[in-house]
């Protein structure tokens, strides 16, 4: 409980600093060049850059947690991040909406990220709008000025008007529109302008009797002039084609600023108060959810966690172990129920090492009682021959009936008395004195041994960086100089064989790490290209006194060395290789 508490510490101080950083970000990015920002939209864009830096912060805390336990073998809570970013995403989904009611500054953040001034842009290329129409504008107000005093008479004349244009060239140019106004209705044009021209929208520019208007569309764009006469509902348009192949264009750039402006001057709409209220709410809502994601989610992952690691300590054996119920509901069930199969298990255990003690020694005699019977066999045919040679009538043979009788009886008891030293080294062996200290130089040291034998090679692939492991040297090279020696005679075996395609013997040690959620291990394989072991014989090979050497030998060897893995906390199994003969697997627990 102290260590979690130490990681929320933690967690806590980085936060702050991640939320510091924000601040600083703002202030640095945002706030920069802007003056005159109200309190409402400076706590708003600190939100705006506070909640992606404490999600992003949140992701590579969960990311690396899971590296971590898979590097330590040991579980933290990375679950506890999981739920709290579900909290906070559900928490935070139903805020935005109300960021953008109390602030038009979504536009204004990113412009701030990207270093942009839409506002400014969209001045700098109106103003170059405005440049390029200044030629055309010139140049069509002073045609404007001629037709103003023919326009402005008491009766104009539309014959004047049609000569006046002809003369300036304005009816046969394409570029050029004239057109006379009756009720804002064209009686005389020289084209049709297929634009909707509407008096009220034309601006004066400073020119008396002369206003203005552009006209676009997506393919058709005029600057237009409006000539009074003294008769209102009469009047004279001239115009010129404007942004020719670039209607388009002009169009779309022009509605942008337009639309700019108008949201622009809605930003102010929402009283100063309502939007200072609501801002203070969604910020207190905002870090109230942080808190309880956080307190929510440890209350749900502690128990887990606690199961997760107590599971893990049952795998290992250990089964004094009583988890404290501390919830209710589901998770208190499942607490409950693990303490009742964890007590099970412990009861089950006994009962079973009890069983398997009584059937081990059960096996144990039946197999010494075969072995010794075999020799027994041969001492008591000898000793029978020589009491019935001793009564013989033939005393000159009775001198060899009992030198060969003696040699016999001699040799089995050599091998009774192997038997029972293998049967007495097998059931004391000693307890292992695991050290913390790396595999390689063990593995070569054995295979120093070994590397000089006529027709053998010795491949050695190991894992760089591997971690230490608790190892006992001097046990874990009687397993490694019997993984040899049995490797040696298998490939022996085979070559007495006179398999076709066999040239020379091949044993490979390979180490690697394996990593896996709450354990790591480091694994040893030992493969040769010997005779191999078929599947059927593959479940006995650890048995002890079994052996599949026609030659008389204990079988008590893998039996020593299953035991010794198994003093080590490890595992070993044997399987076929892609060399053609046995791999054994051992995997080792790292410290």
């Amino acid at each position: 409980m102290e260590e979690e508490n130490r990681y929320y510490l933690r967690d806590l101080l980085i936060l702050s600093g991640v939320i510091s950083i924000a601040v600083l970000a703002a202030e640095l990015i945002h706030f920069r060049n802007s003056e005159n920002i109200d309190i409402v939209d400076r706590i708003l864009i600190y939100v705006y850059y506070t909640v992606p830096l404490v999600v992003l912060f949140l992701i590579l805390s969960y990311f690396y947690r899971n590296r971590r336990n898979l590097e330590t073998g040991r579980l933290k809570s990375s679950i506890r991040y999981r739920l709290s970013l579900s909290f906070l995403f559900i928490a935070m989904l139903p805020s935005f909406p109300v960021f953008l009611l109390t602030s038009n500054v979504i536009g204004r953040v990113f412009e701030g990220f990207y270093g942009l001034d839409i506002a400014q842009a969209l001045e700098a290329g109106d103003h170059f709008v405005r440049k390029e129409l200044d030629l055309e504008k010139n140049n069509l107000l002073e045609k404007a000025k001629l037709f103003r005093n023919l326009v402005q008479r008491q009766n104009p004349n539309p014959n004047l008007l049609t000569n006046r244009a002809n003369e300036l060239d304005l009816i046969s140019n394409p570029n050029y529109y004239v057109g006379w106004y009756d009720n804002n209705i064209p009686t005389l044009e020289n084209r049709s302008l297929k634009l909707t021209i509407s008096p009220e929208e034309f601006t004066s520019f400073g020119t008396e009797g002369i206003s203005e208007k552009l006209v676009l569309s997506q393919n058709l764009g005029f600057y237009l002039l409006k000539i009074d006469s003294l008769n209102p509902t009469k009047f004279l348009i001239l115009g010129k084609r404007v942004f020719q192949g670039e209607e388009s264009k002009a169009y779309s750039f022009i509605n942008t600023r337009k639309n700019y402006i108008t949201a622009d001057l809605a930003k102010e709409k929402l009283p100063y108060e309502v939007r200072l209220t609501i801002t203070l709410l969604t910020v207190f809502a905002f870090l109230l959810s942080i808190f309880f994601s956080l307190v929510f989610a440890r209350k749900i992952s502690r128990p887990i966690i606690d199961l997760a690691n107590a599971t893990q300590k049952v795998s290992l054996g250990d089964t004094d172990i009583n988890l404290p119920l501390t919830e209710g509901g589901e998770i208190g069930a499942l607490v409950e129920s693990f303490n009742q199969m964890v007590k099970d298990l412990k009861s089950k255990n006994e009962e079973l090492m009890h069983s398997q003690r009584i059937a081990a020694w059960k096996e144990v005699a039946q197999r010494m009682a075969h072995e010794i019977k075999n020799p027994l066999t041969p001492i008591q045919l000898s000793a029978e021959r020589i009491r019935r040679k001793l009564t013989s009538e033939v005393p000159e043979e009775f001198q060899e009936i009992v030198t060969k009788g003696s040699e016999t009886i001699v040799g089995q008891v050599k091998i009774l008395e192997h038997l029972v030293n293998e049967f007495s080294e097998f059931a004391r062996m000693p307890a292992p004195r695991l050290i913390n200290q790396h595999l390689e130089p063990v593995v070569l040291e054995s295979a120093k041994l070994f590397e000089h034998t006529p027709g053998i090679q010795i491949e050695l692939n190991f894992a760089k960086n591997l971690p230490e492991i608790f190892l006992d040297k001097k046990l874990f090279l009687g397993i490694m100089n019997n993984l040899f020696k049995n490797a040696l005679e298998a490939i022996e075996k085979r070559r007495q064989r006179g398999d076709s395609g066999f040239f020379q013997g091949k044993v490979r040690i390979s180490t690697v790490l394996e990593k896996r959620i709450m354990r790591r291990s480091v694994v040893l394989l030992v493969e040769d290209n010997g005779i191999g072991v078929s599947p059927e014989y593959r479940s006995k090979v650890f048995e002890p006194y079994y052996s599949t050497k026609e030659e008389h030998v204990s079988g008590i060897g893998l039996a020593i060395v299953q035991k010794t893995v198994i003093d080590h906390n490890g595992h070993i199994s044997v399987d076929s290789s892609e060399l053609g003969g046995c791999k054994f697997r051992i995997e080792l627990p790292v410290a």
